[in-house]
């Protein structure tokens, strides 16, 4: 074997190395634990992930460091909405079933919206569907945020919805306004209601049905 012969081989296998300490770091890296979202000095980390972060750990740390586990090893949908400094939203869900929107402050006041369906863009309206609610019947609720007020209700109770159920098809579109969809029965058949909210968070909300 000839001087250049082993210089390449030498050159080749210490370049392979390193590609695989840089992987390895680079691997490493993803897995350590993260800070997703912050109110005020309470915080909710990811941890413990296994490799490729497909299982992990999540959980609240209050002002005092204490540690409140949130979830474990979960491998399904996990997001953490920052509202404001003071305020954040820890989301969780699986397909086909219901998701939960969780809103903790810089108390460590603690609110859970149960079926929860959509936020928009800007992180400035919330929707639900809320069932089993006294004196109700089951609903699409529109809040506010970062005040979470109601801003409005729509179910069987508002004349125009009277065959409303649940929402299909639903969703924030790019400019800001809300779709989505019902089975509704129309000359005797049944077929979809398609249902426009334009300003849905707004006192100026304008419904449009197709």
């Amino acid at each position: 074997m000839t001087f250049n012969s082993y210089f390449k081989i030498l050159l080749f296998s210490t370049t392979a190395l390193l590609s695989m300490l840089s992987y390895a770091n680079d691997d490493e890296d993803d897995l350590k634990d993260k800070i997703l979202g912050s109110a005020g000095k309470i915080k909710i980390k990811q941890e413990r992930c296994n490799s490729n972060n497909a299982e992990c750990d999540f959980v609240l740390y209050d002002a005092k460091n204490k540690k409140q586990t949130l979830l474990k090893q979960w491998n399904k949908t996990a997001v953490v909405y920052q509202f404001t400094p003071n305020l954040m939203g820890f989301m969780i869900g699986a397909t086909g079933t219901d998701h939960n929107l969780m809103v903790v402050n810089d108390q460590n006041q603690q609110k859970n919206f149960g079926s929860f369906l959509a936020i928009n863009q800007n992180k400035t309206c919330i929707v639900t569907y809320e069932s089993n609610v006294k004196n109700m019947p089951d609903s699409l609720v529109f809040y506010s945020v970062p005040d979470f007020r109601v801003r409005q209700v729509i179910n069987q109770k508002v004349p125009q919805f009277n065959q409303f159920s649940y929402p299909m098809d639903q969703g924030f579109e790019d400019d800001g306004s809300y779709a989505f969809s019902y089975i509704a029965k129309f000359d005797g058949e049944m077929d979809m209601q398609s249902v426009v909210i334009q300003n849905p968070c707004q006192s100026n909300y304008r419904i449009i049905m197709n």
